[in-house]
């Protein structure tokens, strides 16, 4: 072990008080960190434990070296139960996870520096400290992480079984120093799709690209994109976003912080004095990222939502990102924008003892019943991300 491990402390925060002393640290942390992401920051994390905390308890990790935080990974435990109650199960997840929305880019804060030591901190406290979890159930792991070789070197000298995979890709695309540029970079064919849909839209009355900038207009545009957004699901998903009082609620809270911080773009395409149109994203550091959407099925001949998503990508140009991430979900349409890709990991364990043993005979079971008997081998079924990633952009 080394010197500057055996100095790092680790504790475990559970109540709101403390969860809430956290916070100049941990803006300090959101600051300094190398690879963060906006779901990572304090105002995702606080507020998604405000409205969908009920029922769950927080185990946040903290690292400290000399009293200094180092390292932050913000977790709770929830009871997951199923035949009606008789099976239950005590899952580690990360706060933000859960309920109906979904971030994209989790794992931990770490202090430049510190990163592999307080990898190797963590992966040990959660393997021989933190034991009151059954099952590990983590999901949006960037695949550099230290944290992701740390906790499978330290939970096989544990016997806790793991298994580690890739998430559905993911959408996205390094942006060029012009819009001009970014239109040469598409195919003719497309160059010219989008130009005839734009010029459409543009000649109508009234037509206007507006964006959001104060705290007055907030209320009444969340609730028109909440009702485009379900004008454009409803019939298509089971659960659209915008459906649950946690999540209007957890979402018109993020945009209220994130508007004064200058972090939130919340674009509007209004015609003939009708709002049609409206995209909800957010701006990390360089990265403009697409997280939700909606426009009225009665404007479509306009292609209101590819007009609109063409005018984010050139206003994302205009003030300067390097990079539009489009987020999870599989949409033909993210590839008429972009080509390139990447991909998150997700990461399961299992402690030993009979929650381990149910869900191996359960894992053994669905193999054997996806068999094809023709050809005497297994269907491959898709990754847990592939899964969900139909109804990612919905439910976001």
């Amino acid at each position: 072990m080394s010197k500057r491990l055996d100095m790092i402390q680790l504790s475990v925060v559970t109540n709101i008080t403390a969860f809430d002393s956290l916070k100049p640290a941990w803006l300090a942390l959101q600051e300094a960190c190398l690879g963060t992401s906006i779901f990572l920051g304090w105002d995702w994390q606080r507020l998604w434990w405000k409205h969908y905390g009920h029922g769950r308890d927080l185990r946040i990790l903290t690292a400290r070296q000399n009293g200094n935080i180092v390292g932050i990974l913000p977790l709770y435990l929830e009871t997951y139960r199923k035949a009606g109650g008789l099976f239950a199960a005590r899952k580690l997840r990360q706060v933000g996870v859960g309920g109906d929305t979904a971030p994209d880019d989790l794992g931990a804060l770490f202090a430049p520096g510190y990163e592999n030591e307080t990898s190797a901190a963590m992966a040990e406290h959660l393997s021989k400290v933190l034991t009151d979890w059954d099952i590990l159930d983590w999901t949006d792991l960037p695949p550099q992480s230290p944290l992701v070789p740390a906790l499978q070197q330290h939970f096989s000298q544990s016997d806790i079984r793991a298994t580690c995979e890739v998430t559905a890709p993911i959408t996205f695309g390094v942006l060029p120093d012009s819009w001009e540029s970014y239109r040469r970079s598409l195919s003719r064919n497309r160059r010219e799709t989008m130009g005839r849909k734009r010029r459409k839209f543009e000649s109508q009355p009234d037509a206007q690209v507006i964006t959001v900038n104060t705290l007055d207009e907030l209320d009444g545009a969340f609730d028109r994109l909440a009702e485009l957004h379900r004008l454009r699901w409803t019939g298509r998903t089971e659960q659209p976003g915008f459906s649950s009082p946690e999540y209007r609620g957890f979402h018109r809270d993020v945009m209220r912080a994130l508007l004064p911080q200058g972090r939130l773009r919340l674009m509007k395409l209004n015609m003939g004095g009708c709002t049609i149109a409206m995209l909800y994203c957010m701006r990390h550091r360089d990265t403009f990222c697409f997280f939700q959407s909606g426009f009225d099925p009665a404007y479509a001949e306009y292609s209101p939502g590819d007009v609109l998503l063409g005018y984010a990508v050139e206003h994302a140009i205009a003030e300067g990102c390097h990079v539009f991430d489009m987020l999870k979900g599989e949409h033909d349409y993210k590839r008429h924008f972009f080509q390139q890709d990447r991909r998150n990991v997700e990461l399961r364990a299992f402690r030993p003892g009979l929650i381990d043993l149910a869900y191996r005979l359960k894992d053994a079971w669905s193999a054997r019943a996806s068999r094809r008997p023709e050809l005497g081998e297994s269907k491959p079924s898709p990754a847990r991300g592939e899964a969900s990633s139909a109804t990612a952009e919905q439910r976001r």
